[in-house]
């Protein structure tokens, strides 16, 4: 192994590690006796030098004129440089230990689920209106209790008349009810695009508070009530086979209103 090797495998690039090495040899000098010695164009010299100084393994020399000149500082920093480097590697890997749950939640996989997360009121209508960009139509199960609450009511209203208005059809499944019937005479604008089933609120008490939207290859989950309203988009072409197949043969099941 010759020096140059030696010097880059402690982490230096070539460039550094011949230049550092031409002014252990030459003494305080300028660029120009820098670069000639290193075979380094001199352009790229003064990046290097400066580099190197940065690194705390050359200094700036005085001279008899202006022109600056450099000097190695002795091989023994090189100790000191390495140890450094140790360290500030240590904090990143330290660093990316921490964050690799989030980078991991990040990464897509081919045939994993990416799921989003919406916090909030406005939030929730964010993730709503990621479902007026369907080019498919949605199929809905959902309760319309918690429309009826005056902070959701008036904007469900214009999110219908949107869905309308972009032409997306959606079949939805809804539970028995006053709020159902309500439902049906506060939106029937949307009744071209859209069409219900209703099933027995008792046999799925358990949906209420809550709606779910498959389209596309995406399912949302929207929490309505507070203090826990959040909305869920989940992109995942299996898990959409799935729910698809289960809403068809609830719809299949019922009867049309």
């Amino acid at each position: 192994m010759n020096m140059v090797e030696l010097i880059t495998n402690l982490g230096l690039s070539e460039n550094e590690a011949k230049v550092y090495l031409a002014l252990l040899e030459l003494g305080p000098s300028l660029v120009t006796e820098i670069s000639n010695k290193a075979e380094v164009n001199r352009v790229s010299c003064y990046d290097v030098l400066e580099k190197l100084v940065m690194y705390n393994l050359i200094t700036y020399a005085s001279g008899k004129n202006t022109k600056k000149r450099y000097s190695a500082m002795p091989p023994h920093n090189l100790f000191s440089f390495l140890e450094r480097k140790q360290k500030r590697e240590e904090k990143q890997l330290e660093e990316l230990k921490q964050k690799l749950p989030e980078l991991k939640m990040l990464y897509k996989e081919p045939h994993r689920p990416s799921i989003k997360f919406f916090e909030g009121t406005e939030g929730l209508k964010a993730i709503y209106a990621e479902t007026l960009k369907s080019k498919t139509e949605i199929l809905s199960v959902g309760d319309c209790e918690e429309w009826d609450t005056p902070d959701l009511a008036a904007w469900g209203r214009q999110y219908n008349r949107e869905r309308a208005k972009a032409k997306i059809y959606e079949r939805v499944l809804v539970p028995a009810g006053e709020k159902t019937l309500n439902w049906f005479r506060n939106y029937p604008t949307t009744m071209k695009y859209t069409k219900y089933k209703i099933f027995p609120k008792e046999k799925i008490s358990y949906l209420f508070d809550s709606e779910i939207n498959i389209f596309e290859d995406k399912v949302m989950i929207a929490l309505l009530k507070k203090p826990n309203r959040m909305g869920i988009m989940i992109q995942s072409p299996e898990l959409v086979k799935i729910l698809k197949a289960m809403f068809e043969m609830v719809w299949e099941a019922l009867e049309e209103v």
